[in-house]
């Protein structure tokens, strides 16, 4: 159809340009309800990742409530105990600060003298720079730093509580999707057809079955990763190894972009504590060895290339989640992304996009 054809239906224009502005306005409302619905989405994920669990325990012959509720715990011991863990590393970093802004110091120096004699860029601009970034010296500003610290520790604290009412509603979330899964799981069917019910009730659990597969070979994949990065970092003489492992295997959970992030923070802890070429070199050597293993070994034989997504679109849909959501959204932006890969694959009117985000020819057809 011609846009000649299309403008001759003025019915037609105006139905295009109401589902360019719903669409604009579902995606502001997406964003603006991250607070209300993220909690629901993670807990939702976590949920599928633990039903195989909670079924393992109600064959045992308990109960749906104690079922769900040890589930719960179980989440809850994993979550926090993680947390607790890189608090602690966090906790020591933070205690050796002063010594290792001492030791960066010479670093910095280095890297100013080089970028001066390098690069056009003048010495007072390049002030100006640190000015604005807060990393030069400023013996003016002990006044608005003492009243930005009065306003910043309310905010802190108010950061905080919002946090953890979130981290509470996620497992109060993640316990009533565990609870009440068969009566979610009848309402979806209820929407559908009722001819079409077998067909989307095998879409569906091919859904929830490739969230399973995609985070629990995740979840192994960060426990190998935290294990070589330890030892490579170690060797390479990073002080803060068991930290930037942490942070390396955490940061893998968002494609290529975390990778960087996870190299640069290790470099910097290494460089930062007193480190010289050769643990520049060593850390390198640790991230390039790790990358090759995980991309070329670990995940064909965990994955056993079930996933199914087009690399672009993985790349796109994690850049997508952190427009919509920062963070959060980067994390859960490819199991989101493969459940839409899947309906689209399923359904006849979507099957064109079904097949662009897929990563094999032969998915055209339906699964």
């Amino acid at each position: 159809m011609t846009f000649k054809k299309i403008f001759k239906n003025p019915v037609r224009v105006c139905a295009y340009f109401l589902v360019v502005i719903g669409l604009y306005f579902a995606v502001a409302g997406i964003i603006a309800a991250k607070g209300v619905l993220a909690p629901v989405i993670v807990a939702l994920i976590l949920a599928m990742l633990s039903v195989p669990l909670a079924r393992k325990i109600e064959s045992w012959k308990i109960g749906r409530v104690w079922s769900s509720l040890m589930v719960l715990l179980v989440n809850m011991m994993v979550i926090v105990g993680v947390a607790i863990l890189v608090s602690l590393q966090v906790r020591d970093f933070l205690e050796d600060s002063d010594d290792l802004e001492k030791q960066f110091y010479p670093t910095m120096v280095a890297v100013e003298n080089f970028v001066l004699e390098h690069t056009p860029l003048e010495k007072g601009k390049l002030e100006s720079y640190k000015e604005d970034l807060g990393i030069g010296e400023d013996n003016e500003g002990e006044d608005e730093e003492k009243e930005v610290g009065e306003n910043g520790t309310v905010e802190v604290l108010g950061a905080t509580f919002s946090f953890l009412a979130d981290f509470l509603l996620m497992f109060v979330y993640l316990y009533l999707f565990l609870f009440y899964r068969k009566k979610f799981f009848k309402f979806a069917m209820l929407l559908f057809p009722k001819g079409s019910r077998d067909k989307y009730k095998a879409t569906i659990v091919k859904s929830v079955g490739m969230v399973q597969h995609y985070l629990g070979g995740r979840l192994i994949l960060m426990v190998f990763l935290v294990i070589l990065y330890t030892i490579g970092l170690w060797i390479s003489g990073v002080e803060n190894f068991v930290l930037a492992s942490l942070i390396g295997a955490v940061l893998s959970l968002i494609p290529f972009i975390g990778n960087m992030g996870a190299y640069v923070i290790a470099l910097v802890l290494g460089v930062g504590a007193g480190g010289d070429t050769s643990t520049v070199i060593g850390v390198t050597i640790t991230f390039l060895i790790v990358q090759i293993l995980d991309s070329y070994v670990f995940q064909p034989i965990v994955f056993s290339n079930k996933l199914n997504i087009n690399p672009f679109f993985v790349i796109f849909s994690v850049l997508v989640g952190n427009a919509l959501w920062g963070v959060i959204g980067m994390v859960i932006s490819i199991p989101v992304f493969a459940i839409i890969t899947i309906f689209c694959r399923n359904i006849p009117e979507l099957k064109a996009f079904g097949y662009v985000f897929s990563n094999e020819e032969k998915l055209l057809k339906s699964d």
